[in-house]
């Protein structure tokens, strides 16, 4: 009776695989062409991993298959969950070039010495024409200001739970109690951001509207509407900017997070 984790990272880019693993923390039916969301009142249901599902990304498979089975074994991780996802990008790194991590856990045995390779026929690697960068984002809105970016992270980060006992591990998988999105970003200390440290000292209620918006239609734009500052600090460089944390927050109507996939 064990949990296993594994970490993934890399370059964002728009194919089914990435899709795949924003869809199962975002509690959604599949990884279409719509904008994946975290709804008001967000919560997955728990599932028995007993229980056959098909087509959609309640749980998903990881197999990493090895050049060579005879010297050499792969690895295949059965019904994980996606428990973290961080989009980030930084104006000083790649050219802006979109960035990805995420943590999956499953409470199934996984195979760990596996000597056959797994059919992955159907799939097709992704294409180096599907990756964004921050170059092509037309907009940027912090607390409600149009702002100049240097660099953002937004991370969401939702729990497991494994409970049962079965000869193949764990029987369900449910949900922490919170779903949580945060954006850390840098922006250029100026006219527009300049009360950004006070809306910090005097906030008594959560930003409604545009607290944190890069727009980038169709290319992971990100949008949460309503949230609270949770940092903000003076970051000394070859100018003067802004170090800014946000927490989204639920208003009852408004997504927590928005992320832009169609075109």
């Amino acid at each position: 009776m064990r949990v296993v984790e594994l970490s993934l990272s890399g370059t964002l880019h728009d194919d089914v695989g990435h899709r795949l693993l924003i869809a199962n923390i975002c509690g959604a039916a599949q990884a279409d062409d719509t904008n994946q969301t975290i709804a008001s009142g967000h919560k997955i249901v728990s599932q028995r991993y007993t229980e056959a599902v098909t087509n959609n990304a309640s749980s998903l498979t990881i197999a990493i298959n090895p050049s060579d089975v005879s010297n050499q074994r792969g690895m295949e991780f059965f019904g994980c969950v996606v428990t973290n996802f961080t989009i980030t990008a930084d104006s000083g790194t790649e050219g802006g070039r979109y960035k990805w991590s995420a943590t999956l856990q499953t409470g199934r045995i996984p195979d760990l010495d596996s000597q056959t390779l797994v059919n992955v026929s159907g799939s097709n690697n992704y294409a180096n024409t599907t990756g964004t960068t921050l170059s092509s984002a037309s907009g940027v809105k912090l607390y409600g200001v149009d702002a100049v970016l240097n660099n953002f992270t937004t991370t969401i980060d939702y729990p497991a739970v494994f409970t049962g006992i079965t000869s193949s591990g764990y029987e369900v998988v449910s949900r922490a109690a919170e779903c949580s999105v945060t954006h850390d970003c840098q922006v250029k200390y100026d006219g527009n951001t300049k009360d950004m440290i006070s809306n910090f000292d005097g906030q008594t209620a959560a930003k409604e509207e545009n607290t944190f918006i890069v727009v980038n239609d169709g290319k992971f734009g990100i949008d949460t509407a309503n949230g609270v500052l949770t940092n903000v600090a003076l970051s000394e460089g070859d100018i003067m900017m802004l170090d800014v944390s946000i927490k989204a927050v639920d208003d009852g109507t408004d997504e927590l997070l928005i992320i832009d996939l169609s075109d």
